[in-house]
């Protein structure tokens, strides 16, 4: 009876395991929740630099995670949609806001089944959602006001040859001047690809080999 428990439990695992790979809501609902995970807490440094100067309008924070972007936008007068497919991320930042006293529309959802709109954001942010910029190249770039920014940050795939595995276990990374070529109908402002400090990293000392990309819609 013992033996046939745990193949029982086993089985049952691995179905549960299969069943949370399929379900990225609740692969990244596993890393939210848990008090183990190296999740980013502060605004993206990137996010800092390239919006320092900007006049505050309307942004799209794309997989927005615990709302540390979107939060910090808010606070600087911008209307901020934060959009992330995992509730327990779009709890925290909503918790988060409420505790600074900060307003954002914050949202649980995947962006591939939603309407973004037309020329409708002046910013839009893609921060670590590895490959849900490219399939969704167009909606982004429609969604886009002319002279309207996209901010995007992430792995190149380059982590898989270096052993590393993504926070998440999904997509590994953009491939070498991929977003460029995705985002062709932009004017390209900024193109890093090299080994530096990640956000999300699991690399030895945080470093990882990252991709990042600003461009303007014209």
């Amino acid at each position: 009876m013992r033996i046939s428990f745990v193949y029982l439990f086993i089985a049952a695992s691995g179905l549960l395991a299969a069943q949370t790979h399929r379900n990225p809501a609740a692969r990244w609902d596993q890393i939210y929740l848990s008090p183990d995970a190296k999740v980013p807490v502060n605004p993206s440094t990137l996010v800092l630099e390239t919006t320092a100067s900007l006049k505050p309008g309307s942004a799209l924070d794309v997989g927005m995670g615990n709302g540390r972007n979107s939060i910090y936008l808010a606070r600087k007068g911008w209307k901020v949609t934060g959009i992330d497919i995992s509730p327990a991320a779009v709890k925290q930042a909503s918790q988060e806001a409420a505790k600074l006293k900060v307003e954002f529309d914050a949202r649980a959802g995947d962006i591939e089944r939603m309407d973004l709109g037309r020329d409708k954001y002046d910013l839009i942010l893609c921060m670590y959602v590895h490959m849900v910029p490219i399939k969704n190249a167009r909606k982004l770039i429609d969604s886009l006001k002319p002279g309207g920014l996209l901010i995007v940050e992430g792995h190149h795939a380059d982590v898989q040859s270096l052993g590393l595995r993504p926070v998440s276990g999904g997509p590994p990374g953009y491939m070498t001047n991929q977003l460029v070529r995705a985002f062709e109908r932009l004017r390209i402002l900024r193109y890093e690809d090299r080994t530096m400090q990640a956000e999300w990293s699991n690399g030895p000392e945080g470093k990882a080999p990252i991709v990042r990309l600003v461009a303007r819609k014209e």
